[in-house]
């Protein structure tokens, strides 16, 4: 999933920095993805103004820190992702830039068909290329939206910057999100809310009192305007499946993000809750309870509240410590979201530090997030584990187990998770290396987050022959 960031100021109210917000605004969407960035603004205030556009490979704090000139407005949006975005696009419709976040699942077909009426494709037909090209046939930009939906099969959340201010939308079946934030003459849209916040920039050097206030999110369907400060909805697109995807509190949002009123961290820590009541109904006491880091951790912290709450109540009689045996080193880059095996697997492998401590003959429960491939669970971390000293190591995982790829997004494909390779419980554990694997159930999923079975994407818990669309 990509991260993007757009904001909108009404220049007569609006007391901050807008350059800053919109660098500091992107940024704090970066988690979600970091192989490219970029940026695009529009002043409404000037006339004969066009739309500006600047791009990078990279991290987007290292590029663009020093490459913000001219890009002053009114009007900006920003993007974290995989590819080089925003786009800019030249139409009938008028000048507009663009960036998207999601998957298109009848793309190919899409391409063949744009190619077969003569028309040339820049960028070989990606995603947003294919978007942008589908709204241009419309009559209008909301026009163009609507017939764009209705052509394409997949999830997405789009960002479109026009001279006419910035459209925002979420695809109908709200399977991904956006938020929308405010505060004194400006408005915001972004992915994710954590770093809302800390927005609060009164000139270069100054800060503000405070930043930005989450106002609601972004309904499935909703066609909304940004101009001149203020939020507007447009048009709104109808869905009889309306399914927001439960991988967003699990893993993809920065644990203080909160989606649909929900914190992740407070979900992740329920989840580990789970797993730990099911372990002191087994039996099992380990002597310490550590996180994969960074992505294990909330989970991990659960688990162990757990022990407490129970030895709190006088059902136990003793608790494991909670420690961090596995170390992840600041400077190393994403090792889930690289489409590249061999990138993967090396920024998997530099990122994890074992402790320089020795836990010989100790019981260990490591809490994850998911596993999805687990070659860099097998490959990497359990080897790390066990040359810690450790008799036992017993892994937990939060989320239900992966039965499928996951078709609205990029990350997995079909075929390659570990339970579809190794459907045993046994042959898994034997690939791990592991004393013994363990997962939540689609039941605890859904207890934790806190919405109805019929609210919430699990497609990749299912299996593949029950999923649409594919």
């Amino acid at each position: 999933m990509s991260g993007m960031f757009a904001i909108s100021i009404d220049p007569n109210k609006y007391k901050s920095d807008f350059l800053s917000e919109l660098f500091w605004g992107t940024f704090y969407q970066q988690h979600l993805e970091e192989q490219y960035c970029g940026l695009s603004t529009y002043n409404s205030k000037r006339s004969n103004e066009k739309i500006r556009i600047r791009t990078h490979r990279g991290h987007f704090r290292d590029t663009f820190s020093n490459d913000m000139l001219g890009l002053e407005g009114t009007e900006g949006i920003g993007y974290c992702g995989h590819t080089r975005e925003p786009f800019l696009e030249d139409s009938r419709l008028g000048e507009f830039s663009a960036c998207f976040s999601g998957n298109i699942i009848n793309r190919v077909d899409l391409v063949e068909r744009f190619k077969s009426f003569g028309h040339t494709l820049a960028r070989g037909g990606d995603d947003i290329e294919v978007i942008v090209k589908l709204i241009a046939q419309g009559n209008d930009v909301i026009d163009g939206i609507k017939k764009m939906t209705n052509e394409i099969r997949g999830s997405y959340v789009l960002f479109l910057l026009t001279e006419e201010g910035i459209y925002v939308v979420c695809s109908p079946d709200g399977r991904w999100s956006l938020v929308i934030g405010g505060k004194e003459g400006a408005t915001i849209v972004a992915t994710e809310s954590g770093g809302f916040s800390n927005l609060r920039f009164a000139g270069p050097t100054l800060f503000s009192e405070s930043g930005f206030k989450i106002i609601r999110d972004l309904a499935p369907g909703e066609i909304g305007l940004l101009r001149n400060g203020r939020f507007e909805t447009k048009d709104t697109m109808k869905s009889e499946l309306i399914q927001i995807c439960s991988f967003l509190w699990v893993y993809t949002s920065f644990p203080n993000a909160l989606i649909k009123g929900i914190p992740a961290s407070v979900v992740r820590k329920r989840m580990g809750a789970t797993l730990a009541r099911q372990d002191i109904k087994n039996g099992l006491m380990p002597d310490v309870v550590a996180p994969v880091p960074d992505s294990g951790r909330f989970h991990a912290i659960g688990y162990y509240q757990e022990f407490v709450r129970q030895i709190n109540e006088g059902r136990i009689s003793e608790i494991p410590f909670y420690d961090e045996a596995l170390l992840k080193y600041p400077y190393a880059g994403r090792s889930f979201t690289p489409s590249e095996k061999t990138i993967r697997d090396l920024e998997a492998f530099v990122k994890i530090l074992p402790s320089g401590e020795s836990y010989a003959g100790k019981i260990l429960v490591v809490v994850d997030d998911s596993i999805v491939r687990g070659t860099q669970t097998q490959t990497n971390l359990i080897p790390k584990l066990w040359r810690l000293g450790f008799k036992e190591i017993h892994l937990r995982i939060s989320n239900p187990e992966l039965l499928s790829h996951c078709p609205w997004g990029k990350t997995t494909k079909r075929g390659e998770t570990l339970a579809s390779s190794k459907p045993s419980m046994t042959d898994r554990v034997n690939f791990l290396g592991i004393t013994s694997l363990a997962y939540n159930t689609i039941d605890g999923l859904m207890e934790a987050v806190g919405l109805p079975r019929e609210k919430l994407c699990v497609d990749c818990s299912l299996l593949e022959k029950s999923l649409r669309l594919i």
